[in-house]
């Protein structure tokens, strides 16, 4: 066979709901290993919801983008199978079949019984809704459908998105809903609005992750910190999934009311008037007002970790804050003595230790920031290293679970600690009582370099300048006599 007659094995292309059927050489069919339709209620009413308010927006917009389908071209069989995208397309063509009466052309999706009856109860789910979209809706979403001839090379790239990040991320799906959420007075205001937005988003998604290396930036900021700080509230510290950083960030999101350019403002460090009160020799009371600066840093922005988030702008200057907050406490070039000495500690101690346990405390060292800025950084770096330190010292194997533990398992969760705290004082003081478990320092038998363990031992021991001993026990009292040392400049 001549190169010109050899099939291309990809084929990529944008096309609108309507097309992917009409379009289709061969019906559209799902095979036998896939698993069955599990949409539940919450996600079809979100669908619709979604559909129906895209098209109440009259302005030239673009299409309503619902990720990426993954076709396999079987033509011994003379059927379109999709490999990943039938939940979406399913759940499409029963609205399709709720609004037009029928379905749509070369549909040949079927079932299990258990699916039918999933597919049933999603049609009465979409009878029930008030607000229902036009058939127009069809002509409106699009798909990036990328159709392959072989069997083994759709199974390959199915792994490859799911396992290593080609796969739509729950953060670009995020990105699409809330820059559609993004409003003006003219349609004019709301393309500048939007074009703002998304150079806001680039600057978030440009440069390497803080953390997980097998995350882009965005991905983690999601994931392991912003749905953390905000769902990890007392002893509620769950695994979280795509859907779980979905339902936080986009259906548990506000309407700004009015101007869509302005959204509401709540407590936080930045948007306190009331400084200090003063009592005058006359008896009166005399408040001293914060200063008022409008200032161009995002990590300034008058927001604090767990207020609502409203949609549209509100999200994106949100995300920006909480990325640039990361930024600066791990990347940014800083002439701050306090987040200097606080990398030292990440270095040296984190760096030696479980790539979880380097996450929560990254996590618990973005809401203290928000809460308190850099007011003592570097003390609070100290014992939350001290408290995760223990874990490491106690367990050759640090498994995910042994650091959702450390939050879900004390008697007060440390984020709702630091989220509550008037005083960074109060913070370190919890850690001081509640997480130096001294007994574990005391305990350790562990040789010096050998292992995980006795590597961070190693460092431990390097950076408290305590090289010649053998053992971590009084590393508590190192602490307090290292930040002594450097308040009284020795």
């Amino acid at each position: 066979m001549s190169a010109a007659s050899t099939p291309v094995p990809v084929e990529v292309d944008v096309l609108s709901f309507c097309k992917l059927f009409e379009d289709s050489p061969y019906p559209l069919a799902v095979d036998t290993y896939q698993r069955g339709f599990v949409w539940n209620d919450d996600k079809i009413r979100q669908l619709v919801d979604d559909l129906a308010d895209y098209q109440k927006n009259r302005d030239p917009q673009p299409p309503y983008y619902m990720g990426a389908i993954l076709i396999h071209r079987n033509k011994d069989k003379k059927k379109h199978f999709i490999i990943d995208g039938q939940q979406r397309l399913t759940a499409l063509c029963v609205l399709h079949w709720q609004l037009s009466g029928s379905l749509p052309a070369k549909c040949a999706l079927t079932y299990s019984p258990k699916s039918a009856q999933r597919i049933r109860a999603a049609a009465e789910v979409y009878r029930a809704q008030h607000s229902r979209p036009s058939t127009e809706i069809f002509a409106q979403i699009s798909f990036t459908v990328i159709c392959v001839e072989r069997v083994d090379l759709a199974f390959t790239f199915f792994d490859t998105q799911n396992n290593r990040g080609v796969r739509l991320h729950a953060t670009d799906l995020l990105k699409a809903y809330h820059l559609r959420s993004v409003g003006g007075e003219t349609v004019a205001l709301k393309e500048e609005l939007q074009t703002h937005c998304a150079r806001r988003w680039e600057g978030i998604q440009q440069g390497a992750s803080v953390m997980s290396l097998d995350q882009e930036f965005d991905h983690s900021l999601f994931d392991k910190f912003l749905w953390r700080a905000r769902v990890w509230c007392g002893t509620r510290v769950t695994r979280g999934d795509h859907d779980s950083v979905m339902e936080e960030f986009q259906k548990r999101t506000w309407v700004t009311k009015g101007d869509h350019g302005t959204i509401p403002l709540y407590r936080s460090r930045h948007n306190r008037l009331g400084t200090a009160l003063s009592l005058t020799r006359d008896g009166y009371s005399e408040i001293h007002t914060n200063r008022i600066s409008l200032s161009p840093k995002a990590e300034d922005l008058p927001f604090a970790i767990r207020q609502p988030i409203h949609k549209g702008i509100g999200f994106f200057l949100y995300a920006d804050k909480y990325a640039s907050i990361l930024r600066h406490l791990v990347t940014d070039v800083t002439d701050s003595d306090e987040v200097t000495r606080f990398r030292e500690v990440y270095a040296s101690l984190l760096m030696a230790n479980s790539l979880f346990l380097r996450e929560i405390f990254l996590l618990a060292s973005l809401l203290y920031v928000d809460q308190f800025g850099e007011d003592h950084l570097w003390e609070f770096s100290l014992w939350m290293e001290h408290a995760l330190g223990a874990i490491r010292l106690e367990k050759h194997q640090v498994r995910y679970e042994a650091a959702q533990n450390f939050f879900k398992k004390s008697d007060l969760n440390l984020l709702d600690v630091i989220a509550s705290a008037y005083r960074p004082e109060q913070v370190i003081q919890h850690l001081r009582l509640h997480h130096t478990r001294r007994e574990t320092y005391a305990d350790e038998k562990i040789e010096a370099g050998k292992g995980v363990q006795g590597d961070y031992k190693t460092a431990v021991l390097a950076y408290y300048g305590r090289a010649e001993l053998t053992s971590l026990s009084g590393k508590d009292s190192w602490i307090a006599e290292k930040i002594e040392a450097v308040r009284h400049g020795s």
